[in-house]
C-alpha cells in the first residue's frame, strides 16, 4: 500500500478559511483517487496560516482493470441507431462491435471496452491540478501572468508518493519534495520524504 503526502505553500490564507479549506482539500482529494479506482485506508488534512497540506496512507498503488459493456442496436436497426452507437462508443465502425445473439430479441451489436489499470503516481498527477483548479475558496485571486486562482499566491507544491516526487505543475509552480518552516525562525529550505518525516521537521522548524 502506497503512501501519499500533498502540501500546497502559499501567502498567508485568512484565518477564518483555514479550517474549512482543510476539509474541502481532504474531501476533494481523496474523492478523486476513489472516482479513479485507488482505495485508501486513512487521509488526514492539516491547515497553518501558510499551507494546506493532506496525508494519505493505505493506498492502492494501481487502480483496477475496467471492462465496461454497451449495448447497441440490433443489427439491420436504421443506420441513424447505428451512428449514435459508434459515437457513444468510441468506434470508428460496426466491424468493430461484437455480434450477440438473443433467442427473443435478435441479433445485437455488443461494444466491449477494456481499460487497463493506472500507476497511483499517473492518477495522482492528473487528480492534484483539478482539484486546485476548482477549490471552492469564498475568495479567490490571480497574480501575474497566470491564469490560477488561489486563496493568496502560490508559491510551492510538495507531492511525495513513497518517498518519491509525482511530477506536474500548477500554475508554472512544478511539485516537489521540498518545503519550508518559520519565516523567520526557520528559514532554510526542507526536503520531506513522507507525513512523519514532513510533521517531524516542521515542528523542529517551529510550525504547529
Amino acid at each position: 500500500m502506497a503512501e501519499l503526502l500533498l502540501e500546497l505553500f502559499s501567502e498567508e490564507i485568512p484565518a477564518r478559511m483555514q479550517g474549512r479549506a482543510a476539509q474541502d482539500l481532504q474531501r476533494l482529494v481523496t474523492d478523486g483517487l476513489k472516482d479513479a479506482g485507488l482505495d485508501i485506508a486513512d487521509a488526514r488534512a492539516f491547515a497553518t496560516p501558510r499551507r494546506l497540506a493532506l496525508g494519505v496512507t493505505g493506498m492502492a498503488e494501481r487502480s483496477p482493470e475496467q471492462r465496461e459493456e454497451r449495448k447497441g442496436p440490433r443489427v439491420g436497426a436504421p443506420e441513424k441507431a447505428g451512428q449514435g452507437f459508434l459515437k457513444a462508443a468510441g468506434l470508428e465502425s460496426l466491424d468493430q462491435a461484437e455480434i450477440v445473439t438473443d433467442e427473443k430479441k435478435g441479433d445485437y451489436y455488443l461494444s466491449v471496452i477494456e481499460k487497463p489499470g493506472r500507476a497511483a503516481g499517473e492518477v495522482i498527477a492528473e487528480i492534484i491540478p483539478e482539484v486546485v483548479a476548482k477549490f471552492p475558496w469564498p475568495k479567490s485571486m490571480r497574480w501575474g501572468s497566470g491564469d490560477l486562482r488561489w486563496v493568496r499566491p502560490l508559491h510551492s507544491v510538495v507531492c511525495v508518493l513513497d518517498g518519491e516526487v509525482v511530477p506536474f505543475s500548477i500554475g508554472g509552480v512544478a511539485s516537489g519534495n521540498v518545503t519550508h518552516g518559520h519565516r523567520f525562525m526557520a528559514p532554510e529550505p526542507i526536503t520531506v520524504a513522507g507525513i512523519e518525516d514532513y510533521l517531524t521537521q516542521l515542528n523542529k522548524a517551529y510550525v504547529v
